[in-house]
């Protein structure tokens, strides 16, 4: 019997933290009290995979009520991303990032996913220096939400894909392009 797929609490204290900062409603927050993850007060440990992605989707439709789901997730990516560079791991982990580069980060990206869940697979392609290629095997059905927190990275490294789409979805897989563009 496979494992449980969990989300780690270091996943979902930022992405907790972007629905303190964007001041969701309290209908907002009473739901996600209802999912186990409280805006105030102590956290587990994990979470099963479907609850945070619940999470996302309440906080997305909450934030960005005006854009399309996808869009509302890519927000919410994006944003997780710069609570997450606001912690001392953070900001640490950006400034390795500005070293390593832009190619070798997102080498490294798998090692990163599996620090925040136990289920998390990527296969990075590199194709030319314009152009990446980034498959997730689980993206909990919260596609765009992955795509902002990849993109988020052209905000903190230099010469990192300043686009990112998806190019495929099969199944529970996702498969991004990353283009560099300017």
């Amino acid at each position: 019997m496979p494992a449980e797929k969990l989300i780690f609490a270091s996943v979902v204290e930022p992405l907790l933290d972007v629905a303190r900062k964007g001041k969701v409603s309290k209908d907002t927050e009473q739901k996600l009290a209802a999912l186990g993850m409280p805006l105030w007060g102590k956290l587990a440990p994990a979470y099963p995979a479907e609850k945070w992605s619940e999470a996302v989707l309440i906080i997305g439709a909450d934030l960005f009520p005006q854009v399309e789901p996808d869009e509302q997730h890519r927000g919410i990516g994006l944003r997780t991303i710069e609570q997450f560079t606001e912690t001392f791991i953070g900001k640490a982990l950006m400034t390795a990032a500005r070293l390593w580069g832009p190619r070798r980060s997102l080498q490294r990206l798998t090692n990163n996913l599996r620090t925040g869940a136990n289920f998390l697979e990527t296969r990075f392609t590199h194709i030319d220096d314009k152009l990446q290629e980034l498959w997730i095997n689980d993206v909990s059905g919260v596609p765009g939400f992955y795509a902002g927190l990849i993109g988020a990275g052209s905000q903190y490294i230099s010469g990192w894909s300043d686009s990112v789409n998806i190019k495929q979805r099969e199944g529970d897989a996702c498969l991004y392009e990353l283009r560099v563009t300017r």
